[in-house]
């Protein structure tokens, strides 16, 4: 359903885009879970680690709405085993499942799903963030909050898109030519620069 969309951002963005399902959703076969969410974002990592021959610290990481969850998962458990990735962008991505339902729990509950608040303490990559002001599914304050979980010496400054809300944000930035250009200069500015990933 968005290949059109992946491929507009490579030829915008001269770089290559792998995407992949998740169990259970669109096409795939398999049962929807966080577990397989997990698996699934690591068999993609697999893939491009072993048969494409990728360094880590030339990905660039992009989880959007609910797929902020395996994007920090894989970011984190990177971080910690000393290979970080060379950057996170997060669009419209939760705190965690629970805190989208409860928007005023101020702790993790056992159980809960997505901790990416908790995850993103522990990233080592530059992490970016881009949140609509009007999102009706993933409150505003969840990129707020994100960004502000991010340790200082990887938070690069935010997008906050007045006005935007969950699914339109590419459509209301490309009026102005801003959604590129946004995302060229955090690659540029955070990750194709000293740490040399370019």
């Amino acid at each position: 359903m968005i290949y059109d969309q992946f491929f507009d951002f490579s030829r915008q963005l001269n770089v290559n885009v792998m995407a992949y399902e998740y169990s259970g959703f669109g096409k795939a076969t398999g049962t929807p879970s966080e577990s397989n969410c997990y698996a699934d974002i690591d068999a993609a990592f697999k893939y491009l680690i072993e048969t494409k021959k990728v360094v880590p610290s030339r990905l660039i990481l992009f989880g959007r709405s609910i797929g902020s969850g395996p994007t920090c998962y894989l970011a984190e458990r990177l971080s910690e085993g000393g290979t970080p990735v060379g950057g996170v962008i997060l669009q419209s991505p939760v705190l965690s499942i629970f805190r989208v339902v409860f928007p005023y729990l101020r702790y993790t509950w056992l159980g809960d799903m997505f901790p990416n608040v908790d995850r993103v303490k522990r990233i080592e990559s530059p992490v970016f963030v881009m949140h609509g002001t009007k999102d009706e599914i993933v409150p505003f304050g969840h990129g707020q909050e994100l960004f502000l979980a991010t340790p200082v010496k990887w938070r690069a400054r935010p997008l906050w898109v007045e006005g935007g809300g969950h699914n339109d944000l590419e459509g209301l930035l490309r009026q102005e030519g801003t959604y590129f250009s946004c995302v060229l200069e955090f690659l540029r500015e955070w990750c194709f620069t000293e740490r040399g990933v370019y």
